[in-house]
């Protein structure tokens, strides 16, 4: 047997196969291509050229392949950086609307009652716990010029007034409590009367303007106003409107529904009036 791997013929052998993969590796480097080859030795290599051939062509497409990946995975890449800086704008462009519409705000309560104090925006932190007169804290307190009974307000109108004070945050009751009683009058006939909270009309954030005259010429849509300028509300705030008229279980005299103007289900910030005219000290 170790006669064989010493003989002539074997050594041909290694010569052809050493020949045939010289051609393969060559064909390889040349893009799959060999060089064009006639007679013998042409019907001889054909089927190793073309093998070849399919091999480069199969090594240039799995190469093609993983950089056309790798490109593709460097654009993703650098698409999601420009979309998280673009939403990244997004939020920081919706907050300084949200900024300028609050300072609209203030700016059209300011001009509405140029005579008043009013605090910077406060914003709501949270509800008072199982309080079914709607009470919230905001974000201001003592250290911020705000003291308790201070009106609160918004662009759109009274809100109610702080109740407990801490130095950084506050707490405000709504004037859908019956421990508010605010002086107000319509601004179409100038009938006055008191509105307070009704436990029967928190849970839709209405409250009632009661002790009116059996001859009332209140209606359904007249807006109220606070009258007074001496007390711890101040005059001219828009409290509502007129939802309906109710007689009273007395007989004797009526009573209004009314609609708060402050949607008070979608508040998110308020101003504090820290002073005006006829405040009490």
């Amino acid at each position: 047997m170790g006669g064989f791997f010493r003989n002539k013929k074997f050594r041909i052998i290694l010569c052809i196969i050493a020949l045939l993969i010289g051609i393969m590796l060559y064909s390889v480097t040349q893009d799959g291509y060999t060089l064009p080859t006639t007679g013998f030795v042409g019907r001889i290599l054909n089927p190793v050229r073309s093998v070849s051939n399919r091999i480069s062509d199969s090594v240039e497409d799995a190469l093609e392949m993983f950089t056309d990946a790798k490109d593709a995975q460097e654009e993703n890449e650098a698409l999601r950086q420009q979309v998280a800086e673009l939403e990244k704008q997004l939020v920081d462009y919706q907050s300084t609307q949200n900024e300028l519409e609050e300072l609209k705000k203030i700016m059209g309560v300011k001009e509405e009652h140029s005579s008043d104090e009013l605090s910077s925006p406060c914003t709501i932190i949270g509800y008072v716990e199982n309080d079914p007169f709607h009470s919230f804290y905001i974000n201001k307190g003592s250290k911020d010029g705000l003291s308790v009974y201070d009106p609160v307000v918004t662009a759109e109108g009274l809100v109610g007034i702080i109740s407990e004070i801490s130095e950084t945050y506050a707490t405000v009751e709504t004037l859908c409590s019956p421990n508010l009683s605010v002086s107000v009058v319509a601004s179409g006939t100038n009938e006055s009367g008191i509105v307070e909270g009704d436990v029967t009309l928190t849970a839709s954030y209405q409250c009632r303007m009661i002790y009116l005259d059996k001859d009332t010429t209140l209606k359904k849509g007249d807006l109220l106003v606070t009258s007074n300028s001496v007390g711890i509300f101040p005059q001219g705030y828009l409290i509502g409107s007129v939802e309906s008229i109710e007689l009273m279980e007395s007989g004797l005299s009526y009573s209004a529904v009314i609609e708060p103007a402050v949607d008070f289900e979608n508040l998110t910030s308020v101003i504090v009036v820290t002073n005006f005219a006829g405040k009490e000290q």
